[in-house]
C-alpha cells in the first residue's frame, strides 16, 4: 500500500509541481511511498491524500493539508510555509515534499503504513437488569385433621375417634408422599375400648400437591395400644391393655376450598396382630378382629 498521495492545487498547476513534491518525498520516505495524484492507479487505497495549495496572492506560501485516505477524507492537519522572494518554486516544492515526508514519519509507530488511528468508541449496549432468580419451593406440606368411625368388635357398636396425619412431598417429586400419622378412638359401654395408634409410611398422588382435586393411595407401619374396661352388674372393673403391630393400606381424596385448604374423604383397610378375644367372668364378650375398616372425614391445611 502507498503511504501518501499528493496533489498541487490550484488544478492551474502543472502536473510536474506534483511529480517535483513527490519526488522529494520519496527522498525522505523511500520509492514508492509518495506518488503524485496524476499518476495513481484507479483502486490505488492511500493511508494519507496531502493538498498542496499555492497561494496565487502570495507566491512565497504554500498550504499543506493532510486528509484521511482520500481528497474528501477527514482533515487530519494542516501546515502553513512561507518562504522569501529569493527562494525558487522548485525549492519551494521540494520543501513541501520534506514536511509531507516528515509527517508521515511522525505518524506511523514500528515502522507500519497504515496511520495511527484510535480505537473505534466502545459501542455499551444497556440492557435492563435480569430479573433475580425466584426462591426454590420448598416441600410441600399437608396437615390432615378428620374423625373416622370403624368396627371395634366382629359385632356391636362402632368405634369413632379422630385421626391427624402430616404429609411431605419434595417439588422434584411432587407424587411421591411421606407421612406420619397418630390416631385416637374409643368403643363407649359396659365393655369401653380405647385405641391408640401411630403409624409412618409412604405413598403416591394422582393430581397437583395444591390441585383442586387430587388422589392418594398411601401404605403404612402401624402401633396399636387397645386398652378394654369391662363393668359387671355389681360395679367390679377389670382392665387388659394389649399392643398390636401391623399394616394399614388407605385411599384418600381432597377437593379444594380454597388454595390453603381441602375437603377430605378417606378410606382405610388395617390389618393388626394379635386378634384379641375380650372374657368377662369366663364369658366371651367380644372379639376385636385382626382385620378391620374405617371411613374418614375432614379438612387438611396446605403448607
Amino acid at each position: 500500500m502507498l503511504t501518501v498521495a499528493i496533489a498541487v492545487e490550484p488544478p492551474t498547476q502543472p502536473v510536474a509541481a506534483e511529480q517535483a513534491v513527490a519526488k522529494s518525498c520519496q527522498a525522505a520516505l523511500g520509492r514508492g511511498r509518495c506518488q503524485a495524484e496524476s499518476e495513481l492507479l484507479p483502486a490505488a487505497v492511500v493511508a494519507w491524500f496531502a493538498v498542496v495549495r499555492v497561494d496565487d496572492g502570495e507566491p512565497g506560501r504554500l498550504t499543506i493539508e493532510f486528509h484521511d485516505r482520500s481528497r474528501g477524507g477527514v482533515l487530519i492537519e494542516s501546515r502553513t510555509l512561507d518562504f522569501d522572494a529569493a527562494s525558487t518554486t522548485d525549492s519551494r516544492l521540494a520543501s513541501a515534499g520534506a514536511v509531507i515526508a516528515a509527517f508521515v514519519a511522525a505518524r506511523q509507530q514500528g515502522g507500519g503504513d497504515e496511520p495511527v488511528r484510535p480505537p473505534p468508541r466502545a459501542v455499551v449496549e444497556e440492557r435492563p437488569p435480569a430479573p433475580p432468580p425466584e426462591p426454590a419451593r420448598g416441600p410441600w406440606w399437608n396437615v390432615d385433621l378428620a374423625a373416622f368411625a370403624g368396627p371395634a368388635l366382629e359385632s356391636g357398636p362402632y368405634r369413632l375417634g379422630g385421626l391427624g396425619r402430616v404429609i411431605v412431598s419434595l417439588p422434584e417429586a411432587p407424587g411421591v408422599l411421606g407421612l406420619v400419622s397418630g390416631r385416637y378412638a374409643e368403643r363407649p359401654g359396659e365393655l369401653n375400648l380405647t385405641f391408640w395408634s401411630a403409624a409412618c409410611g409412604f405413598g403416591a398422588r394422582v393430581g397437583a400437591p395444591s390441585g383442586w382435586i387430587s388422589a392418594e393411595l398411601t401404605g403404612e407401619l402401624a402401633f396399636e395400644r387397645m386398652i378394654a374396661l369391662a363393668r359387671d352388674g355389681g360395679g367390679r372393673e377389670e382392665q387388659r391393655e394389649q399392643n398390636r403391630l401391623g399394616g394399614r393400606l388407605s385411599v384418600t381424596s381432597a377437593w379444594s376450598i380454597t388454595d390453603s385448604l381441602a375437603f377430605l374423604l378417606g378410606a382405610e383397610a388395617s390389618v393388626l396382630r394379635p386378634t384379641v378375644s375380650i372374657t368377662v367372668g369366663g364369658d366371651t364378650v367380644g372379639r376385636v378382629p385382626a382385620v378391620s375398616y374405617a371411613l374418614s372425614s375432614g379438612l387438611r391445611l396446605r403448607f
